[in-house]
């Protein structure tokens, strides 16, 4: 096989479609069938399956897919190695970040590495957590920040801090008590993602916990976007650390309020199994835990407790 099969192979696989991947890569769609029909000759295995509206991979394609990926990164690895010294790494790290802080770390860490690194070029995914494990499993992501998931275990990482998480309201609809007792939060309307995605499971395991659980949500959503515009319009409070909301605080248009007994979540870096790191991935990593801690000593970054 080739290396021209394995990127056919991928953009097909991201794409979903043979179509609409003959037209990203500029090849004839019967040539690209064509590729793809002689991978699978010499696998053995068929890759796609093929559907009214595009393909999706087999059992087999996503083994593939997975290998691909490391495989293509290796290959532009070593060409970036003979091509330029350790002490200047260069080349693509993709990073992903958890929706509710992805701007706390996305710009800090960009600056940094434009100043140390300049050869090196970031693409930042900003994604549920589940997303971001499959994105790191599959080879898609080098590097990626997971907020209290157990399977962030199971990954080569480290842990980086807890956050604490508060009650977030509109200041006119703010409790009017100092903090928030957590047997308090089932009578509220909340506004919350859903079942076992960001903070859910967190807040769900410490009312099970007391006996309580939540009631219908005000506003149940899997995106920071409608959950954070929720909570500007009154319609409900959130359950969210600092970084999350911390440009709407600091501008008066929300407020925390604390909850007791404390809630926190863990906040790990982690890369992929089994996938040792480039030399742009190594010092993206690094300059990602040095930027955060020195933000949290700075005064920074609230709520948060390094590990």
């Amino acid at each position: 096989m080739e290396l021209r099969q394995f990127r056919y192979f991928i953009k097909i696989a991201d794409l979903g479609s043979f179509s609409k991947a003959s037209r990203a890569l500029h090849i004839a769609q019967p040539a690209l069938s064509q590729q793809i029909a002689l991978m699978e000759a010499e696998l053995g295995h068929q890759l796609f399956l093929r559907e009214s509206r595009g393909v999706r991979l087999t059992e087999p394609g996503r083994a593939m897919y997975s290998h691909a990926q490391r495989l293509l990164r290796q290959v532009e690895d070593t060409f970036s190695a003979v091509k330029h010294s350790a002490a200047q790494p260069v080349g693509k790290v993709s990073v992903g970040l958890p929706l509710s802080t992805a701007s706390q770390y996305a710009l800090p860490l960009l600056a940094a590495v434009r100043e140390r690194n300049p050869g090196i070029e970031i693409e930042f995914f900003d994604e549920i957590s589940g997303n971001l494990i499959h994105g790191l499993n599959s080879g898609r992501l080098d590097l990626a920040v997971l907020v209290n998931d157990e399977d962030a275990l199971l990954l080569p990482g480290v842990q980086l801090m807890d956050e604490r998480l508060f009650l977030v309201s509109r200041p006119d609809a703010r409790p009017t008590r100092k903090t928030m007792s957590l047997r308090q939060l089932p009578g509220l309307p909340l506004a919350l993602p859903g079942s076992g995605q960001g903070v859910r499971p967190i807040l769900d395991q410490a009312l099970a916990q007391r006996g309580l659980k939540l009631g219908p949500l005000a506003v149940c959503a899997n995106s920071m976007s409608i959950m954070r515009h929720a909570l500007l319009e009154g319609l409900a409070h959130g359950v969210m650390p600092w970084g999350a909301v911390c440009d709407d605080v600091q501008a008066g248009r929300l407020t925390l309020t604390s909850i007791t007994p404390a809630l926190t979540r863990r906040v790990h870096v982690c890369a992929g199994p089994d996938a040792g790191l480039s030399l742009a991935a190594k010092a993206v990593h690094d300059l990602l835990l040095e930027v955060t801690r020195r933000r949290v000593h700075a005064g920074l970054w609230e709520g948060v407790k390094l590990l």
